[in-house]
């Protein structure tokens, strides 16, 4: 059998776990990975490193060590996908495949809402993380604006471990008195996406720890000069601090291959994670992956795993000539850490019915769980 090349594009959660999955099962054809960072980190864990309870240097580690595992790295910008010819430019590099692995992920888009990007914070990068956390040294109180997009975003309970971590950080310093946490979002209560047992749960928490919830809000533009942000309902709020979660978007490179739907995803079938081009797989947050309702879905570093796994299966068997492997295994995974040094588990299966997510009580092995699975993927996976 001629050797033939995986290319994989993206290397963060989904698009390393693809290409260790693909080593794996193919030994002896080429897995090649290309990502514009030569470093990785750990996202899930970037909330904890804005308010200082991980130290950046932890949550690093180089790209490169993926040489050892038997999968190239390639450390370059991807500029275009020419599917017809099936090969990827990537500064100046032509790279050819035989099967292409889209895990680029969705792109933070500050500046689709006038003013964001003047304004507000964010945490998602590890380098607006470490901003996040320089601006919470120099912070002398008022209130602390965390706004939520519409749709499906990168890792849903973010927002709100977020404001958990900060209400923690506060009382530490002292100044929780002087400081008024909101969230804004367009859901009518936390985490409605993932059902009736996981929204109440966080609004609990939300609620023991004073941090106010606006249902129904979605944000329209933010005055950076007067440090207020403007609703489509027409209400405005002040803040001293924004933190946005920004809309999600669909990178350059897989809008100009015509690859992405109405819904800002690529479209992929729900059994093999194949996009509507031939040999081209998409996971991850950049996946059009839907539930059952037909809504999006926000994958967990867990499910993009799963999803990983799935795409590597279905290109192997392709490969070998076996007998095609089923769909991804939906289930999924959240440790969300509340303060205090606890953390609640939610968990579930997102893409077959019945579609219900638990709640686990907030606990320390949870957030030691959590601390488990951040040192799994950066000494283990990466």
């Amino acid at each position: 059998m001629p050797e033939q090349t995986i290319l994989v594009l993206g290397c963060g959660m989904a698009g390393v776990a693809a290409a260790r999955e693909l080593r794996r099962l193919l030994p002896h054809q080429r897995v090649v990975v290309v990502d514009r960072a030569a470093r990785a980190s750990y996202p899930p864990s970037h909330a904890a490193l804005a308010v200082g309870e991980v130290r950046a240097r932890s949550l690093l580690r180089s790209r490169a060590r993926l040489a050892r595992r038997g999968i190239e790295f390639i450390n370059a910008e991807v500029h275009h996908i020419d599917l017809p010819k099936k090969h990827v430019r990537a500064e100046g590099r032509e790279l050819r495949y035989d099967y292409l692995v889209i895990a680029l992920g969705s792109e933070s888009a500050f500046e689709t809402i006038p003013g964001l990007a003047e304004a507000a914070q964010g945490f998602y990068s590890f380098d607006g993380a470490e901003r996040l956390g320089a601006s919470l040294r120099y912070f002398a109180g008022g209130r602390v604006l965390i706004t939520v997009p519409a749709g499906p975003i990168k890792w849903a309970p973010a927002p709100y471990e977020m404001a958990m971590l900060l209400e923690h950080h506060f009382h530490g310093r002292k100044m929780r008195q002087k400081v008024e946490i909101s969230i804004c979002a367009p859901d009518p209560a936390p985490l409605s996406e993932l059902g009736d047992e996981a929204s109440e749960m966080i609004a609990g928490q939300l609620a023991h720890k004073g941090i106010e919830f606006s249902a129904a809000s979605r944000l329209a533009s933010v005055d950076a000069a007067r440090h207020v942000a403007r609703f489509d309902d027409g209400s405005e709020r002040a803040f001293e601090l924004l933190i946005s979660i920004p809309p999600q978007v669909a990178g350059r490179i897989v809008v100009e291959a015509a690859l992405v739907d109405e819904s800002g995803r690529v479209r992929v079938d729900p059994v093999t994670l194949e996009s509507e081009a031939d040999s081209v797989f998409a996971i991850g947050d950049i996946a059009g992956l839907r539930a059952p309702d037909g809504t999006l879905v926000s994958p967990s570093a867990e499910l993009a795993r799963r999803m990983a796994s799935g795409a590597a299966r279905q290109i192997a068997t392709r490969i070998s000539g076996r007998a095609p492997s089923g769909p991804p295994d939906g289930r999924a995974r959240w440790f969300v850490e509340v303060g205090a040094g606890a953390a609640t588990m939610l968990s579930g299966d997102l893409i077959r019915e019945p579609r219900r997510v638990r709640a686990s009580q907030p606990s320390i092995v949870w957030h030691w769980a959590k601390t488990a699975t951040e040192k799994f993927w950066l000494y283990r996976v990466w």
